[in-house]
Parts: C-alpha cells; sequence; structure tokens
C-alpha cells in the first residue's frame, strides 16, 4: 500500500499547488461562515464564500473589466475582515463533521494528488479560460487580447477558483481542479449525514458512509466529470445545497443568515454554467411547490425567495453585460429552426442512455413515483419530492436543448444526456439519504452492528481509492501520456508561434484541443482531420498553409492523399519545404498500444 500510495503522490510543484487550493478554499470558508451568522448551515460556508468571492470578480472583473489582481486582493481583504469576525464571535470556521468527512476523503484526495488534465472540454475552454485570466489579469473583451478559447463567455465561477491558487503559487496551475471538485463533495458528504441523522450529527461512521456515498455509491459518481476541471460535479454540489437552503429558507428564521445563504448558493449556480438557469427555475417552482403543498401561505415565503433571487439576478446582469461585448456563449435557435425531425432519434437515444445507467434513472422513477402518490409527505421527507419534480423537469428541459440549442449529430444521439443528469446526481442522495435514515431509526441497529458498519466504511473508504485506482487515474491512458510528451517535445522544435495542421485519420478530434493547449497560449492547430472526415484535407493544407504536420494516425486512404509513407506505428512531425514535408522526428508507439483504441 505504501508503494502504491507513493506512485500517485504529487511532485514538487504539484504539491503547493494544493496547498494553496486548500488555502482558497479556507478563505472562501471563512467568508462563507461570518456572513451566513449563527443560524446559518455550517457544511454551506465554502459555497457562499466561493459565491461572494466569484460574485465580486463577476462585476468588477467581468462588467467593469477592472485588473484581476484589484479583486483578488479586495478578496484577500474580505477573509481577513471575516477572520475577524469569526474570532469575535468565539467561533470556527470548521465544524467537526466536516472535518471528519475532510479526514476520510484523505486517501482519495492522495489517490488524485497527482493528477494532469485530460479531457476533452477541459482543453477546449475550461483551462484556455482559466489560462487567460492568469496570462493578461482581465478577461477576454474589447482591447484586450484574443481568446484561444472554443468558449471564451463561458461563466467565471471554476476558473476564478484556478486563477487564485495560480497567484498564491505564483504562476497557472492546471491540475488543482480535481482536489476542489473533491472538497466540494466533502460538502455534500457533510449534508447526506446531515439528511441521514434527526440530530445533524457526524459521527466516524456516518461521515465514512457519507463519503462512499457521494463516490463509490453515488448513482452519478463519475471519476472523468468529478478528477476534472468540467463544471458538472460543482453545478451537482451546488444545486443540492441550495435544495436545502431554500427549505429552511420558505420555512424562515431569525435573522437574515438562511437568506444569505441561499441567495448566495443560488447565485453561484450561472456563475458555474450557462445551462444553470434551467435548474434554478426548476428549483424555485419545486420550493413554491413545496409551501402550497404543506398548504401553507405564499406570502412570506415568496417574500423570501424573491429577495434571495436579486444577487443571482445582479450576477446575470453584471456577465450578460460583459458577454454583449466579448461574447462566446451558445445560443437558442428561432423556433422555425427547432431540430423536429430529429425528435424520434433523439428520444431513442435519451431512452437507450436512461436504462443503461439504471441506477441513477431507476431511483429518480422510484422517488418520483412515491412523492405522486403521496407517501413521501411527512416534514423530514421535503427533499424527495423536491428532487422528483426537479428531475422529471430537468430531463424535459434537456429535450428541448436538443432541438433548440444543439442540432444534427449531437441531437439525433442526445449527446452528453448523462452528463447533463448528473446535475441532479447529489440532491438524489440526499433524498436518498433521507430515506435511509428513516430505515435506519426503524431498524434500530445495535452496537455490534454500527461497529461493524464503521470497520466496513472504513476499509472502503481507505482502500478504495487505490484498488480502484484504474478508474479513478483515467489521465494515465497511454496513449494520451505518450501524446502530452510527443507535444512536449514538439513545442520545442516549433517555436511559440507556428501553425500545426493535426493529421489524427483515426481519432475523434480530440487531439486537435489536447495539441492546441499544451503548445501553449494562441491558435497554433489550424487545422485536423479525424476519422469523420478522413479525406479531402489537401485543399485546407492548400489554404492554411501550416508549417507543419503532426501525423498521429494514418488510414490508407488518408496516407495515399498525403502522398508520404509513413510508419503507422509512430508519430510524425513533418515540416513545410520547398515541393513538400520534411521529417523532423518520429516518436513511436509502445509495443501493443493502439493510438486510436482508447476512449477519449
Amino acid at each position: 500500500m505504501t508503494e502504491t500510495v507513493l506512485t500517485y503522490l504529487p511532485g514538487a510543484t504539484q504539491a503547493l499547488a494544493l496547498l494553496c487550493l486548500l488555502a482558497v478554499a479556507l478563505g472562501f470558508t471563512v467568508i462563507g461562515a461570518a456572513l451566513g451568522g449563527r443560524d446559518r448551515l455550517p457544511e454551506a460556508d465554502l459555497l457562499v464564500g466561493w459565491a461572494v468571492v466569484a460574485g465580486l470578480f463577476t462585476v468588477a472583473g467581468g462588467a467593469l473589466n477592472l485588473p484581476l489582481t484589484q479583486v483578488a486582493l479586495a478578496c484577500l481583504a474580505l477573509a481577513a475582515i471575516s477572520a475577524l469576525v469569526l474570532w469575535r464571535r468565539v467561533e470556527a470556521p470548521l465544524e467537526g463533521g466536516l472535518l471528519k468527512v475532510l479526514a476520510w476523503m484523505v486517501p482519495i484526495l492522495l489517490a488524485s494528488a497527482s493528477m494532469q488534465p485530460s479531457q476533452w472540454d477541459e482543453f477546449s475552454q475550461w483551462l484556455p479560460n482559466a489560462r487567460y485570466l492568469a496570462l493578461f489579469d482581465v478577461f477576454p473583451g474589447p482591447g484586450n487580447p484574443a481568446s484561444d478559447s472554443v468558449f471564451p463567455g463561458y461563466p467565471p465561477g471554476t476558473t476564478v477558483v484556478l486563477y487564485l491558487t495560480g497567484r498564491l503559487a505564483g504562476g497557472f496551475v492546471d491540475s488543482v481542479a480535481p482536489w476542489f471538485n473533491l472538497l466540494l463533495l466533502a460538502v455534500a458528504a457533510r449534508l447526506m449525514v446531515r439528511m441521514m441523522r434527526t440530530d445533524h450529527r457526524a459521527g466516524w461512521t456516518a461521515a465514512a458512509w457519507g463519503v462512499l456515498g457521494v463516490t463509490v455509491l453515488g448513482t452519478t459518481f463519475v471519476p472523468k466529470l468529478v478528477l476534472s476541471a468540467y463544471a458538472d460535479n460543482a453545478t451537482a454540489v451546488a444545486v443540492a445545497a441550495a435544495a436545502v437552503l431554500g427549505l429552511r429558507l420558505v420555512d424562515g428564521g431569525r435573522g437574515p443568515g438562511r437568506l444569505i445563504q441561499f441567495a448566495a448558493v443560488f447565485a453561484l449556480l450561472p456563475m458555474i454554467k450557462q445551462g444553470n438557469f434551467a435548474l434554478m427555475g426548476l428549483l424555485v417552482l419545486a420550493l413554491g411547490a413545496d409551501v402550497w403543498r404543506r398548504g401553507g401561505d405564499l406570502g412570506r415565503p415568496g417574500l423570501r425567495l424573491a429577495l434571495a433571487l436579486v444577487p443571482a439576478a445582479a450576477m446575470v446582469l453584471a456577465w450578460r453585460l460583459h458577454l454583449s461585448e466579448a461574447g462566446g456563449e451558445m445560443a437558442i435557435r428561432a423556433v422555425a429552426d427547432w431540430q423536429w425531425d430529429l425528435l424520434p432519434q433523439t428520444l431513442a437515444s435519451m431512452w437507450h442512455v436512461s436504462t443503461s445507467k439504471g441506477g441513477y434513472f431507476g431511483f429518480g422513477l422510484l422517488v418520483a413515483g412515491l412523492a405522486a402518490a403521496g407517501r413521501l409527505s411527512g416534514p423530514d421527507q421535503r427533499l424527495a419530492p423536491l428532487f422528483a419534480l426537479m428531475f422529471l423537469g430537468y430531463n424535459a428541459f434537456l429535450l428541448f436543448v436538443y432541438l433548440a440549442i444543439l442540432g444534427g449529430y449531437e441531437s439525433a444521439n442526445a449527446a452528453s444526456y448523462w452528463r447533463y443528469n448528473t446535475h441532479l446526481g447529489v440532491l438524489e442522495m440526499l433524498a436518498l439519504a433521507v430515506l435511509a435514515g428513516m430505515a435506519a431509526r426503524r431498524a434500530r441497529a445495535g452496537a455490534a452492528l454500527s461497529r461493524a458498519l464503521l470497520v466496513l466504511g472504513a476499509v472502503a473508504v481507505v482502500a478504495g481509492p487505490f484498488a480502484g485506482a484504474r478508474f479513478l487515474r483515467f489521465d494515465r491512458q497511454p496513449a494520451k501520456q505518450h501524446a502530452r510528451e510527443a507535444v512536449r517535445d514538439m513545442a520545442a522544435l516549433i517555436g511559440p508561434h507556428a501553425r500545426v495542421m493535426l493529421i489524427d485519420a483515426r481519432g475523434t478530434g480530440f487531439y486537435a484541443h489536447f495539441t492546441d493547449y499544451h503548445l501553449g497560449f494562441g491558435r497554433q492547430v489550424t487545422g485536423s482531420v479525424s476519422a469523420f472526415h478522413p479525406t479531402g484535407f489537401a485543399a485546407n493544407i492548400v489554404a492554411t498553409r501550416p508549417d507543419y504536420l503532426w501525423v498521429r494516425t494514418l488510414q490508407p486512404a488518408t496516407a495515399a492523399e498525403l502522398g508520404l509513407a509513413l510508419d503507422e506505428r509512430a508519430a510524425h512531425l513533418l515540416a513545410r519545404e520547398e515541393g513538400g514535408w520534411r521529417p523532423v522526428r518520429s516518436w513511436p508507439y509502445p509495443d501493443g498500444l493502439d493510438p486510436a483504441a482508447e476512449k477519449d
């Protein structure tokens, strides 16, 4: 086990970056704890503080185009003032239950400590967006350097975390996003314990099973989404926390703490991901339905909800003001252009995904059925009907996305349908935790069973991340490691401003983004050849006149059009010269490696 752990420990640069990330997360937590007051949900402190900081960046950096260093210094001052407030209140920023959860998460944190970026959208927008902030200290916009991101207008919530971590570490770091996602899952695990226990206490046994509930036992725990810079895990945790906080808000309470917490986490959702507007609308409707279902007056709860929406509206307006000049986001088609002809194929694809992910969809339909039958109506069961309404509504919204926003292959095949549904995965686990807690209280487990659960939970939490390392450490796929080393060598050979065309005739197009990102800031990859269009690229070469060709994989027709005899057991860099192409360097593939066989 020691040798295995050492295999996954980070290098010095990564270790420093991880320490800086922990400092940033602690700063968020301190700010959130100070603002939430005594009548707050401590588990939400990290999210509340993150929302406040991301909001400051959105307004000051996005709408006002101020240098981001100034905004970061203002956030540092806010964290210092918040720490003073907590000291005056004689209150620690981290409560005991969350510390137990964090202790149980050490193994998975260690197993992922040396993660490297490896996923498609990381290279196309999330990491380029964060790198831009680090390089230029501003958001993209008029008068600022052009971004090399596919979607530079994506909301800045996650990129702000990477920016602040890099500022503390002394330079841009792209490997800390998995750890931040795991810290967010620690919040979710603590919330699960709260849902399971009527006293809300987190003992060591409950904390261990809370961690398992958001990781290996989670219905939507997808390592490639959690251990990456994708915004899906952050969305899932924020939605679940906002749901719990929203139920507390409509119940009322002393002081402004409940209003502040819900308003902050709700405002965080549009700063994480553009598509979260649908989740926000569904959550508001579900909270209103909760009040109506219990026969309450919508007046006061409705007023509290309305007030809580103001910060979210301000964040949206601030970012929209920035986007009106900067651009770079997805758009909704006119109704006449919706993809109605693809509806049968889209529905069939959605059904196929639903049946292949039976855990999440099965439990979702079960909870929805119980809620519709009136079986989940007790005061401690309110989260389950709320999830059921959001589950059904969100899937209807996704059908709208395939018809009105996406198109072609993506609509017909319900692209990322499973990934989008993971946005409700943590909320589903909280709803199931409520039901599990009710069942456990009825069973009245004895001391022997409690000890057995502790031992079983401890073994699974500690050994699981290393026993399942091949699933967690997908960044170590041999093809990606080979490409990472080749592009690193290539960057030194071609210089920073060379134009490259990628020939990957058996690939999906992934390595175009991969290569462009690893060559450094700017658009170096001017075009690519993939398995979808393996021929007909000669005219593109003439039009774009790349300085180099990186030939990663070939098909016979591709090789014939290229007119070169190349060893298909290696990747090749070719330089333009008068009358043709000159081989510069080759990178042989390891024996037995098929560079196109592994999933991107």
